[in-house]
C-alpha cells in the first residue's frame, strides 16, 4: 500500500511539473458552418403537396456535406439538382432567392404560368455544383440524369453527400447558395414527355425534366 502511494505521488510531482501550455490546443480545428433551409414549391409549378428540406454542411478540410429530404415529387422519376448561385463580380456568391410566378415570360420565354429553370436563372443564379449521386459534381454534371436520385413510389427523396466543390467559393460562400430540385410530371402521365414541349435548356430533355420543382435558401 506504501509502495502505491509513493507511486501516485510521484506521478502527481510529474505532471505538475508539465509546462502550463501543454494542455492547450494550439492548432484548434476550424468551426464547422451549417445552414438549414425548407424546400419550397417554385412559383405555380408544383401543386402536390411538395416541400423538403436541405442541410448544407461547410467541413474544415473544404468539403461540403448536403442533406436533402423531400416529399410530394414525381413517383419513381430521376430529379436533377444543383447548388445555384448568384456571382458577386469578386470571385464569390451574393445571396440569391427562389423565383416568384412574376418572372413568367422573361427572358424571352413564352408566358405559359410556369417557371423554367432559364426564367428562374436571375433569382437563383447559375448552376454552381451538380449534386450527383456519384462521380463529378460540377456544373458540367447539370444534365447528367443517369447520376442524379430517383423518388421513391410515395414521391420521397433522400440525398447524402459529402464532396469538394469544384469552385472553392461554393465552400467559402455556402451561405449564400440556393438549392433547385427539378423534374415535375405536369401531366400526370408517369414519366416526362414533351407535352409541355423542350427544356429551355436543350431540346434533347423535355421541360418536365429540367423544370423546377423545390428551391430554398437564405433569400427564401
Amino acid at each position: 500500500m506504501k509502495r502505491i502511494i509513493t507511486v501516485l505521488a510521484a506521478l502527481s510531482i510529474m505532471l505538475l511539473a508539465l509546462p502550463a501550455t501543454a494542455a492547450k490546443d494550439k492548432n484548434p480545428s476550424e468551426r464547422v458552418r451549417t445552414f438549414e433551409y425548407a424546400l419550397q414549391p417554385v412559383a405555380n409549378n408544383n401543386t402536390n403537396d411538395a416541400g423538403g428540406q436541405v442541410r448544407l454542411t461547410a467541413l474544415p478540410n473544404g468539403k461540403i456535406q448536403v442533406k436533402i429530404q423531400a416529399w410530394g415529387l414525381a413517383p419513381n422519376l430521376v430529379h436533377a439538382q444543383h447548388i445555384h448561385a448568384i456571382a458577386d463580380g469578386t470571385g464569390g456568391f451574393v445571396a440569391g432567392s427562389c423565383p416568384t410566378i412574376d418572372a413568367d415570360g422573361t427572358l424571352g420565354r413564352p408566358v405559359d404560368g410556369l417557371i423554367d429553370t432559364v426564367e428562374g436563372i436571375p433569382d437563383y443564379g447559375l448552376v454552381q455544383a451538380s449534386l450527383t449521386t456519384a462521380g463529378d459534381t460540377s456544373s458540367a454534371s447539370a444534365l447528367a440524369v443517369d447520376r442524379f436520385p430517383v423518388a421513391n413510389s410515395n414521391g420521397w427523396l433522400s440525398y447524402n453527400r459529402t464532396f469538394t466543390p469544384t469552385d472553392p467559393a461554393i465552400w467559402e460562400d455556402l451561405g449564400a447558395v440556393e438549392i433547385v430540385v427539378h423534374g415535375i410530371d405536369l401531366n400526370g402521365s408517369g414519366d416526362y414527355d414533351f407535352e409541355a414541349g423542350p427544356s429551355s435548356l436543350t431540346p434533347d430533355f423535355p421541360l418536365e425534366a429540367t423544370i423546377p420543382a423545390l428551391c430554398g435558401g437564405p433569400g427564401n
